[in-house]
């Protein structure tokens, strides 16, 4: 005979609620950090991207490639968060810049997404730095692409 004067499953259930109770605040704290954690990564901008850049050559998917001379007027500038597009002298657009981590959709590998002035639904270009180049391309099987040396 039982001492306690509480049915059996009354005492399992009062056990399983606490049990449920404490998962429920351990769901409440991890469902906000899984949500934080599946936003874009954004990166720090590499100082190898940060400079003067004159364009060399446009590439593209339906006419070909088109090299451009020394001197020929064509600028990219980015500083830590801004960028300048200039042509002859001629300022064609300015503003924001952030590069972020993603997969390139036409070979599946990692590489860094610049998006312009918050435009997250622009065109997916992406950016290679290399010595003293710096290759733009787009994620489309006929997208163009740029080829700039840098400058300073």
């Amino acid at each position: 005979m039982s001492k306690c004067n509480v049915p059996s499953h009354q005492v399992v259930i009062k056990q399983n609620t606490k049990m449920y109770s404490r998962y429920f605040r351990l769901i409440i704290i991890l469902l906000p950090l899984c949500i934080i954690s599946c936003k874009k990564e954004k990166t720090l901008v590499s100082p190898s991207i940060i400079g003067t850049w004159e364009l060399r050559t446009l590439y593209s998917g339906w006419i070909g490639n088109t090299n451009y001379p020394a001197g020929n007027g064509n600028y990219l500038k980015f500083s830590e968060s801004t960028f300048e597009i200039d042509t002859n002298q001629v300022l064609l657009n300015s503003g924001t810049y952030i590069l972020v981590r993603e997969k390139f959709n036409l070979t599946g590998e990692m590489g860094y997404r610049i998006i312009y002035n918050h435009e997250d639904n622009s065109d997916r270009t992406f950016v290679v730095v290399s010595n003293d180049s710096l290759t733009l391309s787009q994620d489309a099987y006929d997208g163009g692409g740029a080829l700039y040396i840098r400058l300073e």
